[in-house]
């Protein structure tokens, strides 16, 4: 009975000796990313091994969009193609994903352009991640900038709510001097009255225009954050 037990006892340490050594060592390195990325991302640690690269959650990537893109035709369940044009790598020098890798993200909402130069808003759902070879990894990942969605900046809508603005008191004023003139005011008097009026409903036009519909060309960056570990196998 001792002889067997030890027996079976050997075989449980040499199982369990060659279950260690098979286990992959994990390396951790560190995602390489642009500068200003860099500087903002809560983490950039990766774990490598002989089979499996693992971008833990948190960490962010650059894209690019793969083509054009307006939201002015788009709906919601449209997928929009993002692209790792160069692949992405560890600082250490192990490669993460190959070039021409793509991220495929689905719209999930999206609100129109409103009055007041309210611009329209783009909601991004990220679903997997598609290698050159076709082999698709799925992946939970959000934007990663001040808003959770895509929007066009301030000064774009700024400056095209001053347009708007200005041509509605152009349009205003003319409006505003036929008022003058058909009170039986001069010429002169008419622009005096006209000009006022003309600034208020010029204004008022401006005001009420609606704002943009994002738009991105092909090559525009975009970053985004992972929400889950990104497994990759190797």
């Amino acid at each position: 009975m001792k002889k067997i037990l030890s027996l079976f006892l050997c075989l449980m340490i040499m199982n369990a000796t060659s279950f260690v050594f098979a286990v992959d060592t994990v390396n951790v390195e560190h995602f390489k990313l642009p500068r200003k990325l860099a500087k903002k991302t809560p983490t950039n640690v990766v774990n490598t091994s002989e089979s499996l690269v693992s971008v833990l959650e948190y960490n962010t990537m650059q894209l690019t969009f793969a083509e054009d893109f307006t939201s002015k035709n788009a709906k919601i369940g449209d997928q929009i193609p993002f692209l790792l044009e160069k692949g992405a790598y560890t600082k250490e020098g192990t490669e993460i994903l190959p070039p021409s890798t793509k991220v495929i993200a689905e719209i999930s909402d999206m609100k129109k352009p409103k009055s007041f130069n309210r611009s329209g808003k783009v909601y991004l759902d990220f679903k997997y991640v598609e290698l050159p070879d076709g082999t698709q990894i799925p992946m939970e990942a959000k934007l990663f900038n001040k808003k959770d969605y895509l929007y066009r900046g301030k000064l774009n809508a700024l400056g095209k709510g001053v347009g708007s603005t200005l041509g509605g008191m152009a349009i205003g004023t003319a409006a505003g001097c036929g008022i003058g003139i058909a009170a039986g005011a001069v010429i002169v008097g008419g622009f005096a009255i006209g000009m006022p009026i003309g600034f208020a409903v010029g204004g008022l036009i401006g005001l009420v225009t609606p704002g943009l519909n994002y738009k991105a060309k092909a090559g525009d960056k975009v970053n985004i954050q992972i929400l889950e570990d990104l497994n990759i196998q190797k």
